[in-house]
C-alpha cells in the first residue's frame, strides 16, 4: 500500500481488502525500469518465433498510393536497413518523434521529476510507497532493490524558490524538500544529493488517442501519459500488452494484412483500455491537482487536510 505523509503525521492506505481477484488481494511492485525491461527482452529471445535485431529505427516506410505504414527504415551497426512487415508495432516513449508524425496532440508538461538512488533508506513503512506532502510539490520514495531506494521530488516549471538565485533544482532540493522529508530518510537523502547523480525527466499529461492509421498500432507514453505520481504507468502499459494480444490473436485476425479488420479491433481497443486506464489517468491528474495546489501551500488549501484525515480515519 501507500503511506502519505502530510507535513509530518503519517496515513497508511493499504490495498482495500476487499478488492480480491482470483483469491487474491491487489499488490504493488517497485523495481529497477533498466533491470525490469532487460528481464522482458530475455523472456522475449527465448520464444521460438521471435527474431531480435538490435537497430535504431529512424522512420517508417509509407505506400505513396494508400499511406499505408509497409515497414520502417533504421540504421544497424552505421548502415541504413529495411524491415517489412504487415503490422507495425511503435512502442516508444515519452519523448517519440513517431507521435509527432501520427498522433495531432502534443503533450503538456507542467513539472518535471528529478530523481535521486538513496542507499539503505529507512523508510517509515517497510514494502510501502511514500507519499511526502510538505510545503514543496509531492516527493515519492519507494524501494526499488534489497539496498536501493527511489525518490522523484516533482519541480514545478518557475519555481522561484528552484531559482538560479536560490541555487538551482539543488537549492531547492536542500534547502526546501529535505526538511520536510521524514527525519530516517534524511541522511541517506543528504548523501545521494551530496554524489550529484540527479536525473530529470518531464512529467506529461497526453489523452489517448484511436489507432487509425493502417499498417502501424502506437503504443505507450507515445500513445497516452499521465502523472506518474500514482506510478500508474506500467500497470497501463502491460494491460494495454495484455489486451492487444487478445484483440490481435490468430481467433480473432487470422491474416494480419486485413488492414480494415486490424484499425475495427483497434476502435475495440480505444474504448475496452478506458475501463482500467480512465481511473489511472483521472486519478494521477486529479491527486497532482490537489496535492501540488497549484503552487498554493497545502496548509492554506482548504481540501488536503479534511481529505487527509478522512482518509486516516476510512483507510479503505
Amino acid at each position: 500500500g501507500y503511506e502519505v505523509i502530510y507535513y509530518g503525521r503519517g496515513v497508511e492506505i493499504p490495498y482495500p481488502a476487499n478488492a480480491v481477484e482470483q483469491g487474491r488481494r491487489p499488490e504493488g511492485r517497485s523495481f529497477h525500469h533498466g533491470r525490469f525491461i532487460r528481464r522482458l527482452r530475455e523472456a522475449a529471445m527465448k520464444e521460438p518465433n521471435i527474431t531480435v535485431v538490435e537497430s535504431t529505427v529512424t522512420g517508417t516506410v509509407k505506400s505513396g498510393w494508400t499511406g499505408q505504414v509497409l515497414g520502417v527504415e533504421s540504421l544497424t551497426h552505421g548502415e541504413k536497413d529495411y524491415y517489412f512487415g504487415a503490422l507495425t508495432i511503435i512502442a516508444d516513449g515519452y519523448a517519440s518523434k513517431f507521435r509527432k508524425e501520427y498522433i495531432s496532440q502534443s503533450p503538456v508538461s507542467k513539472s518535471k521529476f528529478w530523481g535521486l538512488e538513496l542507499k539503505d533508506a529507512d523508510l517509515p513503512s517497510f514494502q510501502h510507497g511514500h507519499v511526502v506532502l510538505g510545503d514543496g510539490a509531492p516527493v515519492l520514495l519507494y524501494q526499488i532493490g534489497t539496498h536501493e531506494t527511489r525518490a522523484l521530488i516533482d519541480v514545478p516549471e518557475g519555481l522561484p524558490s528552484a531559482s538560479t538565485a536560490n541555487g538551482g533544482v539543488k537549492g531547492y532540493l536542500r534547502n526546501t524538500v529535505l526538511p520536510s522529508l521524514p527525519k530516517s530518510v534524511q541522511s541517506s537523502f543528504e548523501s545521494a544529493l551530496d554524489e550529484g547523480k540527479l536525473r530529470s525527466m518531464p512529467n506529461s499529461w497526453l489523452p489517448p488517442s484511436r489507432n487509425r492509421v493502417p499498417g502501424m498500432i502506437i503504443l505507450g507514453d507515445a500513445m497516452n501519459m499521465r502523472h506518474p505520481l500514482t506510478g500508474g504507468g506500467m500497470t497501463v502499459a502491460l494491460n494495454d500488452v495484455v489486451m492487444l494480444r487478445d484483440l490481435l490473436s490468430p481467433d480473432q485476425i487470422p491474416d494480419l494484412t486485413n488492414t480494415r479488420l486490424i484499425i475495427k479491433q483497434m476502435k475495440t481497443f480505444h474504448w475496452r483500455r478506458k475501463n482500467l486506464t480512465s481511473v489511472i489517468n483521472i486519478l494521477a491528474q486529479a491527486l497532482y491537482s490537489l496535492f501540488a495546489a497549484n503552487g498554493i501551500s497545502l496548509l492554506s488549501f482548504p481540501l488536503p487536510l479534511p481529505l487527509f484525515l478522512f482518509t486516516k480515519s476510512t483507510p479503505n
